[in-house]
């Protein structure tokens, strides 16, 4: 059950009037919220109502952390470990060694469910935080249905507090899930699955058909429709989590006009880029003699581990390697430019990072992309064919790919504007509002929506 789909949507406003109605019953909202978590999950098949039972597991191994001695907790730490990271690695493995016979259980991918149950038991392990003594809630934000199939990735304790928290909502805050949710349709059913259906499937299957110039803005295009498919992904998300009066944290900040790779990794997929810095690339050693050789195998390790996240395939890895090669590269050139006292850069020295940092990440979008190393080089070959026709090129298309251009590059202060704005008209036109800005896009999308990029990873 997709977010953008009519289903979804059906299904939502059910539990969304319900949930309002029991305003002043904290204790019967959270009851709702687990039982909206447990039928969303039941939609994606019975088996993945098994998550009740691991996310248990979490509950009271982080229970028993902050009494137990050091070496018990390291091993409290390794059960819930192996418990999240097991699963997650089966249902990767799995595809390579059965082909299809396993898609009823490969429906859901668990990552994201992972990374925050994980971010709960090393936060406590670490005396981050106390454990929550309440299964109920617990259960209610490990299993969170509007961010569970593709984030952003809540830190657990964080999540768990707002659920806690008593329920809030005005007219800005409603005012801002709707503009989210609108924003996210728009993103996904309008741009995305456009430039995937016209441009990107076309070009990325048969490459050898187009020209050189085509295989290029195919491949703008895909660095387009993954940005707003995702980006998409977490405007529903945050905006239907608003509606229930919990915030979920920012996923993407302008990623395309970074600075430079280290930037990007600051603006793209926020939640899971800070996830594996907090998590991962931290605890890494480092050796302040080697300290440029330790920091470089670092990025290198988190970035071949977060490519095997995305799939067990050559072209993750690749995409893996190749960024984490960049921000090895980023890191030493900052090293050197401080060493000599250098100051921010100029501005045409920005512009040229800027562009720099886009087309690399472009380059490696066409692994990520790919279905096979042979069909990325193919992509790439062609384009370096050098050859400029473009009869498959629709005006529509080219179009499409503009708007989108400029529409990742609006600010966040338009948006703020647009919420205060929105904020000053009675809710129930900001609702009968979205309602006729739903309808409008089915009608213009035209057929149902393409599953989430993010969904299968």
């Amino acid at each position: 059950m997709l977010l953008s789909t009519p289903s979804f949507a059906a299904f939502f406003v059910v539990v969304c009037f319900a949930y309002w109605a029991l305003y002043g019953s904290r204790r019967a909202q959270q009851v709702l919220l687990l039982a909206a978590n447990c039928f969303f999950l039941l939609k994606f098949g019975p088996v993945y109502l098994g998550l009740i039972a691991f996310a248990t597991c979490d509950f009271l191994l982080a229970r028993r952390m902050p009494a137990s001695l050091p070496a018990a907790k390291r091993l409290l730490l390794l059960a819930s470990s192996v418990l999240n990271l097991g699963a997650l690695a089966a249902l990767k493995v799995l595809p390579l060694s059965s082909g299809d016979r396993f898609d009823w259980l490969l429906r859901l991918s668990l990552s994201f469910y992972v990374f925050q149950s994980l971010s709960y038991t090393i936060d406590i392990y670490r005396g981050e935080g106390k454990p929550t003594n309440d299964w109920l809630v617990y259960l209610s934000s490990a299993l969170f249905f509007p961010s569970i199939v593709a984030g952003p990735i809540p830190r657990q304790r964080k999540l768990l507090k707002e659920i806690s928290a008593p329920f809030h909502l005005d007219s800005a805050l409603a005012a801002r899930a709707f503009l989210l949710i609108g924003t996210g349709l728009v993103k996904k059913l309008l741009i995305a699955d456009y430039l995937a259906d016209n441009l990107v499937n076309r070009v990325f299957d048969t490459p050898t058909l187009y020209s050189g110039l085509e295989n290029l803005v195919g491949v703008y295009g895909y660095a387009l429709q993954l940005f707003f498919d995702f980006s998409g992904y977490t405007d529903l998300a945050m905006g239907i989590a608003l509606l229930l009066g919990i915030r979920l944290p920012e996923n993407f900040r302008l990623p395309y006009l970074s600075v430079n790779l280290q930037d990007f990794w600051k603006r793209w997929h926020i939640s899971f880029s800070s996830w594996l810095t907090d998590y991962l690339f931290e605890p890494l050693p480092k050796s302040r003699k080697w300290l440029r050789m330790s920091y470089c195998s670092a990025f290198l390790l988190t970035f071949l581990l977060g490519g095997l996240w995305h799939g067990m395939a050559w072209t993750f890895v690749i995409w893996g390697l190749l960024h984490g090669f960049g921000l090895s590269l980023v890191f030493v050139w900052a090293r050197w430019r401080k060493a000599r006292g250098a100051g921010r850069g100029t501005l045409w020295g920005r512009v040229l990072g800027t562009l720099l940092t886009f087309h690399f990440v472009c380059f490696t979008w066409v692994f990520f992309r790919a279905e096979s190393v042979p069909q990325a080089l193919e992509v790439l070959r062609q384009i370096g064919s050098h050859t400029v026709t473009a009869e498959n090129l629709s005006s529509r298309v080219l179009l499409v790919l503009l708007a989108a251009a400029v529409l990742h590059c609006v600010p966040q202060s338009l948006f703020e504007r647009s919420e205060k704005l929105t904020a000053r008209v009675p809710f129930l036109l900001q609702g009968a509002a979205l309602a006729g800005l739903v309808l409008a896009i089915q009608s213009l999308a035209g057929k149902g929506s393409a599953p989430f990029v993010y969904g299968k990873f």
